[in-house]
């Protein structure tokens, strides 16, 4: 059986797998899913345009279109990113098998360990799109950095990347900050490569700032086209600055809401505060150990956003403004941002406090389960990959002269989590159906470096052997 039979026999059985999960579960309707299919002015346009289009094309069988069509896309990215590295590492067809086995697992732990328990692409949620496109999106930053080592002019895999993170950040906010992926890995080929013309390179860092500056203000005037024909109103998503107030208004002291220069804002900032200390839902109450802190502010996360901010907004809005939801939402983004300036400089350091104790929780979830022992081994496992990271690079600068596809592989890993990690943070809870994109890239960029190790040991080991049987032979 010939490889390329073998390969294909994986992308049929990947079908098989994620179509039958499909089948045994059915789409999923989570809480969020009905701001998706009603197109609110909360969500990114992408996803609730891609169930508007499955809408108008299936009817009612939408729901099934939705399930297949996502599947299937997740299978075809997991295919597309184990063939390419596979190719790349010369990776026999059991390596192949353990890259595609990688890149199922996120989907596995969503399901079978989170707290939703979903199969993320049966699912009516953002993420059943971000997930295949990010592993896409990773998979061509990769090719940017390896394809053409000799040279800098390589940018066949520049543009469709740029696009996937374009589309990515019209399907997720947080997914923003793969444009500035974008920007570091192609400014990383500039200069590790090495132009020999400086001011060249210079300049091509400068049209890089360009195109990502353009992507952003392009994706600003999507948006708000789409809320303009959708929502009948020019402007961006709402509520971006009431999901930042959250952990903010958890690490604040009642004093601090002195420091709020508006009466309005002010009077609803205590208001708020009072139901955080009448529910211990503040960072007081929250224990003494790290596990302690972190799992006080997941538990009362949402509460605090739905039941003391949102509902404070929306229940007084009602009956002195207006029930228009868009209206409510303006007004109190508005409202929240007076709020912040106010607290934020007196509750800088608790809230800073927490946003590392949450970015560390989503540091575990990117590679593995929230556990007590099993923190630890993922301490364990980013040691390890910095350490070999440096092991290779060392040894393929010293031999080639230039870093090489392994190394390369891990430092787009490490870079995508942390970047994820640390956006995510400053707003929401580290879920893992937040954290999970760079799971398989992770994984996969260990397992090469491990083979690379344990082969240049195997070599080693081997040469050491024939040369004492040599000394004994010259006795």
């Amino acid at each position: 059986m010939t490889k390329k039979i073998k390969s294909g026999g994986l992308l049929i059985a990947l079908a098989a797998l994620f179509l039958g999960m499909f089948a045994a579960f059915g789409p999923g309707i989570y809480n969020d899913s009905n701001q998706y299919i009603e197109m609110h002015i909360h969500r990114e346009p992408l996803y609730p345009l891609f169930l508007l289009c499955l809408r108008v094309l299936f009817g009612e069988s939408w729901l099934t279109a939705m399930g297949i069509i996502q599947n299937l896309l997740a299978a075809l990215s997991i295919w597309l990113f184990a063939e390419h590295m596979a190719k790349k590492f010369s990776l026999r067809f059991w390596g192949e098998t353990v890259v595609v086995f990688l890149g199922i697992m996120p989907h596995m732990v969503t399901k079978y360990f989170s707290s939703l328990h979903l199969f993320i692409t049966n699912s009516v949620m953002s993420e059943a799109l971000c997930i295949p496109l990010f592993t896409l999106f990773l998979l061509e930053c990769f090719k940017i950095l390896t394809a053409g080592e000799e040279t800098a002019d390589e940018t066949q895999s520049a543009w469709p990347a740029l696009a996937l993170a374009f589309l990515l950040a019209l399907t997720r906010s947080q997914m923003m900050l793969t444009l500035l992926l974008w920007a570091i890995v192609v400014c990383a080929k500039l200069f590790v490569v090495r132009v020999k013309n400086r001011f060249l390179t210079l300049r091509l860092v400068g049209a890089v700032l360009l195109i990502v500056a353009l992507a952003f203000f392009g994706r600003t005037m999507a948006v708000k086209s789409y809320n303009l024909v959708f929502n009948g109103r020019f402007i961006n998503n709402t509520y971006g600055t009431v999901n930042t107030l959250t952990n903010i208004l958890y690490a604040a002291d009642r004093e601090d809401g002195e420091n709020i220069k508006d009466e309005e804002a002010q009077a609803f900032f205590n208001q708020m505060y009072d139901l955080t200390e009448m529910r211990q839902a503040n960072y007081k109450y929250a224990g003494d150990s790290w596990r302690e802190k972190v799992e006080h502010i997941e538990q009362w996360h949402d509460t605090v956003k739905y039941e003391m901010i949102e509902d404070v907004f929306y229940q007084t809005y009602d009956k002195t403004v207006t029930s228009d939801y868009i209206t409510q939402n303006l007004m109190a983004d508005e409202t929240a941002g007076k709020i912040i300036a106010g607290i934020l400089p007196k509750c800088f350091g608790q809230w800073f406090a927490d946003y590392l104790l949450i970015a560390g929780y989503g540091l575990i979830r990117s590679i593995a389960v929230v556990h007590p022992v099993i923190n630890w081994i993922a301490v364990l496992l980013y040691l390890s990959a910095i350490v070999m990271t440096i092991w290779r690079i060392r040894r393929s600068l010293s031999e080639k002269g230039r870093i090489c596809g392994s190394a390369w592989l891990m430092i787009l890993a490490l870079l995508a989590i942390a970047a994820n990690v640390f956006a995510v943070s400053l707003t929401i809870m580290a879920l893992s159906r937040y954290m999970i994109y760079s799971f398989s890239l992770f994984y996969t960029a260990y397992f090469i470096l491990l083979m690379e190790w344990l082969r240049t040991a195997a070599k080693r080991i081997i040469k050491e052997w024939k040369n004492g049987i040599q000394r004994v032979e010259i006795r």
